[in-house]
């Protein structure tokens, strides 16, 4: 291990390798333990030279590190036996030698901690590290009082690389450190959008929208970067339908091709093809969709890169297609008030992916009880440069009839039922088909109907009451003489009582008879005895139902009984 001092002083940095320069952002690096943010802080300037990163320490506790982000991640085995180089300074350097102890690199993976412990702290000024990625470097397993590891514990770690972390803190108190240059020398580098001028960013690929489902997979400026060997590029659609395929155009001779399925292809290694043949093999491959109707949306294509090192790169190009719609015919429909929601989208037949104008209710749903008829459109936006679709639906909604509220009439009324107009057929509740129904009685009365298009029914109960007084009937006279005509003097009550009272006194105010029912008439006797000829009183009280309300009446008169 090499390490110096420098202002304004870089090693050159190796091409193809995962490079950290801090120029123009921070580049998604992190921090680990108590800084005072988790993402680390971009400097413009103050670089060695331009831009730089910077943490602060929140002073908290614990020690702070920065913490590299995916770029530098993966199966980097290949960098076994070169650097890993940095730039670092620190904002203070005093009380650092009583907070040692704490490892100055960490690599994590396979399970493993790799451990490295530098021969001196940053400086005040940039202070620059040459950190040889064997073994025998000085590196401990897990811990700096820990074993030194073997080769294939390395190289395990470099194949499997889950985390790299740099250490900033060097002090008890409050400091700040900065890091620029940062370089692990792994050469791989592939990126299907060299510039990231598509808009995708981490070596993947964003196509233009596509107006029919053709097009390319890569960027014209895609890139391939490799210090060992490339062994194959398997390349495939996810979440392919059948339709999809792969389309190879020329490939040069260093190179085999092989097919798994129409959507899966592998770029083979033939014997010493450089990484240019593999870049010119991809952009000669177009994916297309050969499906009748083709759906539109995103399109997904891995790239899976492999050299001796296993599988070293995993990128994905994004082909959005979205060739023109039809969002079906124009036309009308008839839905019944009371129905069941329609899916609209059945009715104009349309593509799938468009929204409805003005929205409805229930989504794609058309609610005949909470949308309003009316001309509704279903348009399937365009995308990009490409066109979209739109159908007019006229709805109308049949409306159901109604029969009335419910009601009350008096007893010697008639309510008579009418058919609503619209009605081709119908039938009463009773079974019957005629134009109207008369109502003689309490009860419910239903009918049901069909319209143009839609079958309703309706009902309402009906119940009487009584409007006017009972017209009760008292005799002024009777003879109880068992001839069988006139025998038997009663109070006539044709109404519905609830409670009845009938008193018959004689001329001394003696009650000679008395009944608790119209039923019960008097036979001109009194405690079995025949009662004398003459006049006698009666008193009545009754109790009734008048406009569905309790009703007491009363009434006296005379009656003659006669021998």
């Amino acid at each position: 291990m090499r390490l110096f001092f420098c202002l304004l002083c870089f090693a050159p940095l190796l091409l193809g390798a995962q490079i950290s320069t801090f120029d123009t952002n921070n580049e998604a690096w992190a921090t680990f333990g108590d800084a005072t943010s988790t993402t680390a802080a971009w400097l413009a300037t103050g670089g060695n030279p331009g831009g730089h990163i910077r943490v602060t320490d929140q002073s908290v506790g614990g020690t702070w590190y920065f913490q590299a982000p995916q770029k530098f991640l993966g199966n980097k085995c290949d960098a076994y036996g070169t650097y890993l180089r940095y730039d670092q300074y620190v904002s203070d350097t005093s009380d650092q030698q009583i907070y040692g102890g704490k490892p100055d690199v960490i690599l994590f993976g396979a399970g493993l901690q790799l451990i490295f412990d530098n021969a001196y702290n940053p400086g005040l000024e940039w202070t620059h590290y040459d950190i040889l990625l064997e073994e025998g470097a000085g590196w401990h397993l897990n811990s700096l009082a820990g074993p030194v590891p073997t080769e294939a514990q390395f190289r395990a770690v470099l194949s499997d690389l889950a985390g790299l972390r740099i250490r900033g803190e060097y002090r008890p108190l409050d400091d700040f450190g900065g890091l620029d240059n940062v370089s692990l020398e792994s050469v791989f580098d592939f990126d299907l959008d060299g510039d990231d001028n598509s808009g995708a960013f981490d070596g993947d690929f964003l196509a233009d929208t596509l107006c029919f489902p053709t097009g390319s997979i890569a960027d014209i400026d895609a890139l391939l970067i490799s210090g060992k060997p490339v062994d194959s590029i398997v390349i495939r659609i996810l979440y392919a339908n059948a339709g999809e395929m792969l389309e190879p155009g020329p490939v040069p001779g260093t190179i085999d091709l092989a097919f798994a399925n129409p959507q899966q292809l592998a770029l083979i290694n033939a014997g010493n093809a450089p990484t240019a043949d593999f870049l010119a093999a991809i952009g000669q491959i177009q994916y297309s969709d050969q499906s009748p109707k083709p759906v539109r949306g995103e399109r997904l294509i891995e790239f899976r890169v492999y050299t001796e090192c296993g599988e070293v790169a995993i990128r994905y190009a994004y082909l959005p297609v979205y060739p023109p719609p039809d969002a079906g015919m124009d036309g009308d429909t008839l839905l019944c008030a009371g129905g069941d929601p329609v899916f609209l989208p059945d009715v104009p037949a349309g593509d799938p992916g468009g929204y409805w104008s003005p929205a409805l209710a229930g989504g794609d749903y058309f609610d005949p009880d909470r949308d309003a008829p009316g001309t509704y459109r279903y348009i399937i936006p365009g995308a990009g440069g490409c066109p979209g679709d739109t159908a007019a639906l006229v709805i109308g909604v049949e409306q159901g009839f109604d029969l009335g509220a419910d009601t009350v009439i008096c007893y010697d009324d008639v309510l008579t039922l009418t058919i609503p107009s619209g009605l081709s057929a119908w039938q009463w509740q009773d079974g019957s088909t005629g134009p109207t129904l008369s109502v003689t009685g309490p009860g419910a009365y239903a009918l049901s109907g069909q319209t143009a298009a839609c079958a309703f029914s309706d009902s309402l109960q009906v119940d009487f009451y009584t409007c006017r007084e009972c017209p009760f009937y008292a005799p002024n006279i009777f003879s109880p003489n068992d001839d069988g005509i006139n025998d038997l003097w009663q109070v006539f009550l044709p109404c519905a009582w609830l409670d009845f009272r009938l008193d018959v006194f004689d001329r001394w105010g003696n009650l000679v008879f008395s009944a608790d029912d119209p039923e019960k008439g008097w036979n001109g006797r009194s405690k079995g005895k025949i009662a004398m000829p003459g006049v006698y009183v009666w008193r009545l009280t009754w109790t009734g139902e008048r406009y569905g309300e309790q009703k007491t009446y009363r009434d006296e008169g005379d009656v003659t009984l006669l021998r």
